[in-house]
């Protein structure tokens, strides 16, 4: 029940994520749902949990983008696996907590998908395009992920799958 829970965000937070246009004051980030639920598998799920949303996740995005297969993967997984790391640090279901590991990993996410795409000679953004980005992306990460957990959990209370991390 927990992976039917997490699939249905996942394609939930796709078709947001392509329905939403890109935030265009700062550098043009998109709406990092896809990211928050693998952030949520991440922090609040075992590690298999997370490694699946992450690899099915990257896939969904990239098919709904421009960006080739794979690099969404990367990016979240370089980023989510940040949040693997210092998820025993913190409290994972405290608003400030969720909104930083957001902001943090959303930017770093954001990163890795440019020097990905910059090294493939894909993309020109310069070194302050993309820090701009990663700024943007750090923004609506920190406000759009406390509220797509908050979302998640409660989700998850209606059905009585509270599975936590081990």
């Amino acid at each position: 029940m927990t992976l039917l829970s997490l699939l249905f965000w996942l394609l939930a937070g796709g078709t947001l994520q392509v329905l939403m246009p890109a935030w265009r004051h700062m550098g043009q980030p998109s709406f990092p749902f896809v990211l928050g639920v693998v952030l949520y598998a991440a922090m609040a799920k075992k590690p298999r949990y997370f490694v699946a949303m992450a690899l099915l996740g990257g896939i969904l995005e990239d098919s709904l983008s421009l960006a080739p297969l794979g690099f969404s993967t990367c990016a979240f997984l370089v980023s989510g696996g940040l949040a693997v790391l210092l998820r025993a640090d913190f409290f994972a279901h405290k608003a400030t907590t969720v909104s930083v590991f957001g902001a943090l990993c959303a930017s770093v996410s954001t990163g890795v998908m440019a020097a990905l795409l910059h090294a493939r000679g894909l993309v020109t953004l310069t070194l302050g395009g993309t820090a701009w980005r990663m700024a943007g992306s750090a923004v609506l990460g920190a406000i759009l992920v406390p509220v797509l957990f908050g979302l998640m959990r409660g989700l998850e209370r209606r059905l009585g799958v509270g599975e936590e991390a081990a």
